[in-house]
């Protein structure tokens, strides 16, 4: 639908990960982290790359600002829709409040993602499966499709709790032609 031309150039791997996460964790400060995206896929060895670091966060914002730059880390945009950081060249995007690129969280987001591990008092998750999909959806970019169908593959998801999850949120959310996306997904996915 749209290819985002703004991302690294330079793929991230669980190394780069691994460092980011490990400075983070240095702070000695409380912070939950939940991968979305390609992020939580490379986190699960679904795949190996992807060319950027995506978190949701409960923590506040001002917060986040305040550790990230006592990290290091320089700080690109500000918005709280997509907080822009890099290390050294590599992006990292953080989403608060609940919301990710016009999809606000359901309810039960927290209660169904996974802790996969903590690294002193960080606490890092992997958002669930269906609202990670849920997100890559609304941007439909040829590789968030392909990013999908291998999610649903390897998590072995059910596509009909996908699409009730989906409908139920969409309606309501800034995710602009949704049924025209979730039907292209539909169509990819039948395919393979």
């Amino acid at each position: 639908m749209y290819e985002n031309k703004y991302k690294n150039l330079k793929i991230t791997t669980n190394n780069e990960l691994d460092i980011f996460l490990q400075l983070i964790a240095d702070l000695d400060e409380e912070i939950e982290l939940f991968a979305i995206g390609g992020t939580a896929m490379v986190l699960k060895g679904i795949k190996e790359a992807t060319k950027d670091i995506d978190f949701l966060t409960t923590t506040a914002h001002d917060k986040i600002q305040k550790l990230f730059l006592l990290a290091g880390l320089k700080e690109n945009n500000t918005s709280e829709l997509c907080n822009t950081w890099y290390l050294d060249d590599i992006r990292i995007d953080i989403f608060y409040n609940e919301f990710i690129l016009g999809f606000a969280m359901p309810d039960d987001w927290k209660t169904l993602s996974e802790q996969i591990k903590t690294i002193g008092k960080l606490k890092i998750f992997i958002l669930n499966w269906y609202d990670i999909i849920i997100t890559k959806i609304a941007r439909s970019e040829k590789r968030d499709i392909d990013d999908c169908i291998a999610i649903i593959k390897h998590e072995k998801l059910d596509f009909k709790k996908l699409k009730e999850r989906y409908y139920q949120s969409a309606e309501t959310a800034l995710i602009a032609d949704y049924d025209t996306k979730f039907k292209h997904l539909e169509k990819k996915y039948n395919a393979k």
